[in-house]
C-alpha cells in the first residue's frame, strides 16, 4: 500500500539522520582542546538532528497507525 511505503521510507530517513548524529557524537573527543579542527563536533547541530530524527519516527509511526485504523474501519464498513 502506498501510504505504508511512504511512511516506511520516512522511518528509513529518520534512521539515517539518527545514525549520522549518533556516529558524530560517538567520535566526540574526550578533550576538545586536543582535538584536530576536523574532529570538533557541533553539539547543538547534533542535538537538533537527534530531535529531528525522534520527530520523524513519531510522525511516520503515527501515519502507519492511522492508515491501519482507516483500513480496519473500511473493512468493518464493507464486511
Amino acid at each position: 500500500m502506498l501510504v505504508f511505503d511512504v511512511a516506511l521510507e520516512g522511518l528509513n530517513q529518520a534512521e539515517t539522520v539518527l545514525e549520522g548524529a549518533a556516529g558524530k557524537l560517538a567520535r566526540l573527543p574526550l578533550v576538545l582542546e586536543a582535538a584536530a579542527p576536523e574532529d570538533i563536533v557541533n553539539l547543538s547541530a547534533e542535538m537538533v538532528a537527534l530531535i529531528e530524527a525522534r520527530n520523524l519516527f513519531q510522525i511516520n509511526a503515527r501515519v502507519i497507525r492511522t492508515a491501519d485504523e482507516m483500513s480496519r474501519s473500511l473493512l468493518d464498513v464493507l464486511a
